[in-house]
């Protein structure tokens, strides 16, 4: 699988294209503001069909440009009521994100815990606390294994916890178990920032060692 990220909207939040370079069919994640144009252009250079769309979790700078697509949108169900014109942040950050001119999801999709698309496997691990519905989304690829961590996790960091919806509980839990059992060997490709390994972060990141202290 090809895999193509690149910042995008007023939050600078990464968005990936992954295209099946032997199906070629294509997926996108998190289309945030300003991604649509970018990711038609990335997936007609590879000669390939756009195939769904795939939600780490349903903030705006992460959702945008998901409804411009006209595909299935997978995500989580605890989540897919941010998708109602940016619901769960505040009137500034949906002014930045120009909500009144978002094209609205059509098809929304409950986000199994084995997503299949675009011939690639998707395995979802569902880690709440930044928000109730965010996931990460593992991929075993031939080149090296990915995890897509959305807002869970950033290179030495970790996603706030202070919105009115958010979970510091939660994240601690999600921090002890789904992100600490990731496979060392997975580069992990977040949701904001530069990438980095689960092992760099297992052996740095103050905020996953702080959870699980004495482990």
């Amino acid at each position: 699988m090809r895999l193509t990220g690149f910042a995008t909207g007023p939050f600078q939040t990464n968005c990936y294209v992954g295209v099946n370079e032997e199906t070629k069919k294509a997926f996108v994640v998190d289309p945030g503001m300003g991604a649509y144009e970018r990711v038609l252009q990335i997936v007609q250079e590879a000669e390939a069909e756009l195939e769904a769309v795939v939600l780490t979790h349903g903030h705006i700078d992460h959702t945008r440009d998901a409804g411009a697509f006209g595909l299935p949108t997978y995500i989580h169900p605890a989540d897919q009521y941010m998708l109602d014109g940016g619901r769960g942040l505040g009137d500034q950050t949906l002014a930045l994100h120009d909500v009144a001119n978002m094209a609205p999801v059509e098809d929304i999709v409950d986000m199994p815990a084995v997503l299949d698309v675009a011939g690639i496997r998707l395995s979802t691990l569902h880690a709440p606390g930044h928000s109730p519905g965010c996931v990460m989304l593992v991929a075993q690829l031939a080149e090296a294994g990915v995890v897509f961590s959305g807002d869970v996790l950033f290179r030495g960091s970790i996603g706030r916890t202070d919105f009115d919806h958010s979970d510091p509980d939660a994240m601690r839990e999600s921090l002890r178990g789904p992100v600490w059992d990731l496979d060392d060997a997975l580069h992990v490709l977040p949701g904001h920032g530069p990438t980095t390994t689960v092992a760099h972060e297992r052996a740095t990141n103050p905020f996953l060692l702080q959870a699980n202290a004495g482990r």
